[in-house]
This record gives structure tokens, sequence and C-alpha cells, in this order.
């Protein structure tokens, strides 16, 4: 009965998951997803013709702070592997951090574009691929974490929930005239209970990231597949 005190607000609190939607969106709308030519009217956009031809050589322009990860690499590397297997890439390369521009894209949108298209080109690509995630995790304990009190509990038990959340959007450019080929977002999730001791603030991020993006370039692969079939036609996969 003495413990009865100490474990009822335990069981209380338990498994009392949060909606994340909010967090998610805060670093989100990061890359540009319009068209950032010169043109600014709504004629001059409708005006702007795609000059890149397929295969492309493409490279991939990523928003984050941070290097990609080795998985995330994986998964781009993976996406280059396909597209060029379809026909629709000679080439999809990552721009390497050396390159990245210096400013951000909400700080300062026309240094950014500038400096990525000015990467782009300098590694002779025909398009640009913007990447950019917004990834959280939501902790919170179940009543198996009462048992932390223990050395066993710490280390065995099971106790601490990190459910991760990633949303993923990508944009594909002309780097010559700015013309926008595709747009898309995706969502991934990872959720995992673990031991106090294994159990990190940001466990399951990078998993949610590699679902998010795994997603987006299964979405580019379709638009690419769906471009293949209308080879006759304008590149416009958007």
């Amino acid at each position: 009965m003495r413990l009865l005190p100490l474990l009822l607000p335990i069981l209380l609190t338990a498994c009392s998951a949060t909606d994340m939607s909010k967090q998610l969106s805060l670093n989100t709308g990061e890359i540009p997803k319009t068209q950032f030519a010169t043109a600014t009217t709504i004629e001059e956009i409708r005006k702007l013709r795609p000059q890149a031809e397929i295969p492309m050589k493409i490279v991939v322009m990523s928003n984050r702070a941070m290097a990609l990860s080795k998985d995330e690499r994986e998964v781009i590397n993976t996406w280059g592997n396909k597209l060029k297997a379809l026909g629709f890439v000679k080439s999809l390369d990552i721009i390497p951090q050396s390159m990245l521009p210096t400013c951000g894209y909400k700080s300062d949108h026309d240094c950014f574009l500038n400096a990525s298209r000015i990467a782009g080109a300098k590694m002779g690509a025909d398009a640009i691929l913007f990447i950019n995630d917004s990834t959280v995790t939501d902790s919170y304990a179940n009543p198996l974490s009462f048992l932390n009190i223990s050395i066993v509990g710490m280390y065995f038990i099971p106790g601490h929930h990190r459910d991760s959340y990633s949303v993923y959007e990508a944009a594909l450019f002309d780097i010559n005239n700015g013309y926008l080929y595709a747009v898309t977002e995706e969502n991934g999730e990872y959720k995992t209970i673990r031991p106090l001791m294994y159990a990190e603030k940001d466990t399951g991020q990078n998993e949610a990231r590699v679902d998010a993006l795994n997603k987006v370039g299964q979405k580019l692969y379709e638009m690419a597949q769906e471009q293949m079939r209308k080879t006759s036609k304008p590149l416009l996969i958007n």
C-alpha cells in the first residue's frame, strides 16, 4: 500500500501519446515549391518551358543543417538506380556539404536559390531536386516504467515509448530557368518501446525519415514513369 501514492501518477499518465502535427508543421516549407525564375506574372510563368531533356542529370540539395544520414543516402542512391533503369536520368547525385548554400531558404530565399542553382550548374546538372524534412519524437512512459527503480528495470523493462514522425518534402526544378517539374510531400513514422537506458530523445527519428523518404522516392518514380509514357510530349511531370 505504501507504493500506491507512487504508482498512481504513473498509471494516470501512462501511454499518453501527443498529437505532434503542430510541431511537424514548424519546419516544413523550407524549400521552394513554386517557380523561382524571373517570371513573376501568371502569363510569364505559363510561358516557361522545360529545358532539360530525358535522360536528365539531377542533383539533390538537402536543406538540413546536418548531413544526411547513411540510411538516407542509401535511399537516394536507390532512387538513382531505379530512375537510371527506367531511362529517366543519366545520374542522380547528392550535392556535397562543401557546396551547400550558407544562407537558408526562409531567411534569404533569393540567396539560397541562386547558390543552389550555381552548385548544381558546377556539377553539370540539368535539374535540381530540393529536399527537406521536419521530424519530431513524442516521448512518454507506460506503467512498466515504475520498475526503473531497479537496475533490471532500467536496462531490461520496456517502459518508455518513442513515437517518431517525419514529413519529407521534395521539389524538382530546371536549373537553367527555374521551371518546376514536380513537387511532392510524404509522411513517415517509427514507433518503439524500450527500456529507459536505451530510449534517447531522438530514438526512431532516422527510421521515420527513411520511411518518408522511401515514399517520396516512390512518388517521384511514378511521376517519371508517367512521363516516360509521354516521351513525345514536353517534359511536364507535375
